[in-house]
């Protein structure tokens, strides 16, 4: 799966190249059960223009674009306006348009919440990182009809704000250490999350970063996705590195009843 990021604005594609070059690891590989996925990076001139959003049956495209200031979220209602028909035309098409991703500056000022326009998929604030750009790529992908086959077993869903774990029709309660940690390996699923990472962030969320605290609470997180998913989807300890949300290669090849799976099992952590 080739993913393009379409970046408007040169100073934001020089930053997230830079900072690609330095954390490689942020970009998933894998989507899927054997979906290798590689990325490409394209500087487009800014003003926006609706172009930008044409998609190809070989490629799947999300574009950046620097929205350095507040004034940005007018100009794209205005865009959305006069490329109605257009938009409209797109909305039903077996191949829509890329999904669009405002990319503010850090002196954003935060009064309230931003109404978008409908073009306009997502917004993240550029101070916090590559990181969170890129959870918001994935994101704005696991929602795009025509990528959802793409990810077959992968298509965990996290709902943050009710603390819970959905996969197909069936979801689970997690602890509040437990969200964070399972939207970082979410967002980079397929790939190692480097040890360093994870204490970062149980170091933000003001949580104890003892080595057993964390090996705890990512034990309970490995559980709760193996019962979710019949074990299809499994985090696994590469040692001394990390550890990595992937298909579980040991799964059963029987499905079980969820209910009946209420039980301990032994792993190694």
């Amino acid at each position: 799966m080739k993913i393009v990021l379409r970046i408007v604005g040169k100073h934001l594609f020089e930053r997230v190249a830079k900072e690609i070059a330095a954390l490689n690891s942020a970009f998933p590989r894998r989507l899927g059960r054997a979906k290798l996925m590689s990325w490409q990076l394209e500087s487009l001139e800014a003003p926006f223009r609706i172009g930008y959003l044409s998609d190809s049956a070989h490629w799947i495209a999300v574009v950046l674009v620097d929205a350095r200031y507040p004034a940005s979220v007018e100009e794209f209602w205005q865009i959305a306006s006069r490329e109605y028909l257009t938009l409209c035309h797109h909305e039903h098409s077996s191949q829509p348009l890329a999904p669009v991703i405002l990319v503010f500056d850090d002196r954003l000022p935060a009064n309230g919440p931003i109404e978008m326009p409908p073009l306009v998929a997502d917004w993240v604030n550029s101070a916090d990182g590559i990181h969170e750009i890129v959870r918001r790529v994935i994101a704005c992908l696991r929602h795009l009809p025509h990528v959802q086959d793409e990810l077959g077993d992968t298509h965990l869903i996290l709902h943050a704000g009710a603390r819970r774990l959905g996969y197909g029709i069936d979801s689970i309660q997690l602890s509040p250490a437990e969200v964070p940690l399972a939207e970082m390996f979410l967002s980079h699923f397929g790939s190692v999350v480097p040890l360093g990472e994870i204490q970062l962030m149980f170091r933000l969320s003001g949580r104890s970063t003892a080595s057993s605290n964390i090996r705890v609470t990512i034990y309970q997180l490995r559980f709760k996705i193996e019962l979710l998913t019949r074990r299809k989807l499994t985090l696994a300890c590469a040692y001394g590195e990390g550890y990595v949300l992937r298909p579980n290669c040991e799964a059963d090849t029987e499905p079980q009843d969820f209910e009946a799976r209420q039980r301990p099992v032994a792993y190694a952590v």
